[in-house]
C-alpha cells in the first residue's frame, strides 16, 4: 500500500507538533509555578506592631536585632547598640502584617533551588510579647523579576525529600525592607547648632580657663598711685 507524498508530509508535521507540545508541557511541569493555589486576601502574617517584642533580620553576612520598649520606641542591640529609626522598622513590619501575597504556589523539596531558597535573600523572625515566633524566609525573584518567593514558618527546614511547601509570591518591597542599608536602620544623630555669638569665639588655649580667654589681652593699666612724702620732708609751695 502506497501513501501519497502529501499524506506523509502531513503525518510528519503532526508528529513534530506533538513532540513540541510534549516538550513544552515537560518544561512547564518543572517550572516553579507547578500548582497554583487559590489567592488569599489575608496578610502575609497576622500580628499587631504593638505586640512585637523583637525583630531579627538575618541578611547572611549581617544580623540585625531590634527590640521594642514599653514606650513603643525601638532599640537596636546588634550589630550596634543605638536608637533605631522607627520608620525603617515600621516599613518592614507593615509589609508583613498589611500586604497580601500576590499568589500562592506549591513547591516540592527538590525544587528549592529553583525558588532561590538554597541562597535566601534574608530571614525575618518576629517574636511577639507572648513568646510566639513567626519566621519568613525570602527566596529568589519570580519569573517577572518584580516579586520574590517566600515561605512562612516552614517545618521542617531545610526542605526534606517528599515534603511539599506552600510558597508565597510577595512584592519586591519585602526585599527592599530587608536589604535597607544599616545606616538607614539607625536614628540620625542631631548636631547641636551653636548659639549666636559663639561661632567666632576662640577656644581657650591649653592651661587657660574660659574666664581667662574671655578677658581682653590689652586691658588698660591702672595708673600708679603716687608715693607719700617721707616724714620731715619739706614740701614746696
Amino acid at each position: 500500500m502506497k501513501f501519497k507524498r502529501s499524506t506523509l508530509i502531513l503525518v510528519g508535521v503532526a508528529f513534530l507538533l506533538g513532540a513540541g507540545v510534549l516538550i513544552a508541557e515537560s518544561q512547564r511541569s518543572q517550572s516553579p509555578q507547578t500548582a497554583t493555589q487559590t489567592e488569599s486576601a489575608d496578610p502575609i502574617l497576622a500580628f499587631e506592631e504593638t505586640d512585637v517584642a523583637t525583630l531579627t533580620v538575618d541578611r547572611g553576612d549581617e544580623t540585625l536585632v531590634l527590640e521594642q520598649g514599653d514606650d513603643g520606641n525601638w532599640q537596636m542591640t546588634a550589630p550596634e547598640n543605638a536608637v533605631a529609626e522607627p520608620g525603617a522598622v515600621a516599613f518592614l513590619l507593615s509589609r508583613l502584617n498589611t500586604d497580601s501575597p500576590l499568589q500562592t504556589v506549591t513547591m516540592t523539596a527538590d525544587q528549592a533551588t529553583d525558588f532561590g531558597f538554597n541562597a535566601p535573600i534574608g530571614m525575618v523572625t518576629v517574636t511577639l510579647n507572648n513568646g510566639t515566633e513567626h519566621e519568613l524566609i525570602l527566596g529568589g525573584p519570580d519569573f517577572s523579576g518584580g516579586a520574590n518567593y517566600a515561605v512562612i514558618d516552614p517545618d521542617p527546614w531545610p526542605p526534606e525529600e517528599g515534603q511539599e511547601y506552600s510558597v508565597l509570591v510577595v512584592t519586591r518591597d519585602v526585599a527592599n525592607g530587608i536589604n535597607r542599608p544599616l545606616a538607614e536602620w539607625l536614628m540620625p544623630v542631631e548636631t547641636p547648632v551653636p548659639e549666636a555669638g559663639q561661632e567666632d569665639a576662640a577656644p581657650p588655649e591649653e592651661g587657660e580657663t574660659p574666664e581667662d580667654a574671655a578677658e581682653p589681652e590689652n586691658s588698660p593699666e591702672t595708673p600708679a598711685t603716687p608715693e607719700a612724702p617721707e616724714n620731715g620732708a619739706e614740701t614746696t609751695n
